[in-house]
């Protein structure tokens, strides 16, 4: 079990006196955390850490960090799928601190990574730049293998739902394959969701403001409204 608060851990590090590393295009910020319950039934996981919080990380409050500015969009996807209907803004808020029972939050890779963009010469946590390190064989893979192997092979006896944020289809099949090599076979559900040793792994829209596809998947138009749709039925069945 992981508690509320800043986690400490040392699989990609060296020393504990290095706090930023690069690797190829990626670049790690050594600034892992874990929000709300430590024994949660569900585990909502970003991809990582966007340069807005990876900065509040180190000068606010830790409770606010996770997910600053963009929770109440999270509660939207939430009821799009049919989770905490009747949640509000208020309440949802409150489950980001250590008070909270059965939600956690994090992501998939703890510490904040980024990807170079070739455009702009610069880090950014654009997934166009972050999701390459998903992909095997890519030099910023390790970083991806060690978080799933130190945080998502072993998880709590009651923790039988993962909400992943961001339903793209690479981003999907890249995960899928690192789940499968470290947690072992997944069985899947339909496009958007999979069981992996008793756990179900369920994609639903990314949150952020820069997903175009947001509101499609809220008001479940074209193919984004799809993967909502599919996201809803692989909870629905959820026992």
């Amino acid at each position: 079990m992981v508690s509320h608060g800043p986690v400490i851990c040392a699989r990609c590090w060296s020393d504990t006196a290095t706090a930023v590393q690069e690797c190829g295009s990626f670049r790690l910020v050594r600034d892992p955390g874990h929000w709300g319950a430590s024994d949660p039934h569900t585990l909502v996981l970003g991809i990582s850490k966007g340069n807005t919080q990876s900065r509040a990380f180190g000068s606010e409050p830790f409770d606010g960090v996770a997910f600053k500015g963009i929770r109440h969009r999270i509660l939207e996807a939430f009821h799009a799928v049919g989770l905490l209907l009747g949640e509000t803004t208020a309440t949802f808020e409150r489950r980001f601190s250590a008070a909270e029972r059965d939600y956690a939050f994090a992501s998939v890779v703890r510490c904040s990574i980024t990807g170079m963009d070739p455009n702009k010469g610069v880090h950014t946590a654009d997934s166009p730049n972050v999701l390459p390190a998903f992909q095997r064989g890519n030099v910023g893979s390790k970083f991806v293998e060690n978080c799933v192997d130190q945080h998502l092979v072993s998880l709590p006896a009651r923790t039988k739902l993962v909400l992943l944020l961001g339903n793209t289809d690479a981003y999907i099949t890249a995960l899928a394959d690192v789940i499968t090599r470290r947690r072992g076979a997944v069985a899947p559900i339909n496009a958007v969701a999979y069981i992996s040793d008793g756990v179900r792994f369920v994609h639903v829209a990314h949150p952020s403001k820069g997903n175009g596809h947001f509101g499609a998947f809220i008001r479940g138009e074209g193919k984004a409204g799809m993967k909502r749709n599919l996201a809803r039925e692989a909870l629905a069945s959820l026992s």
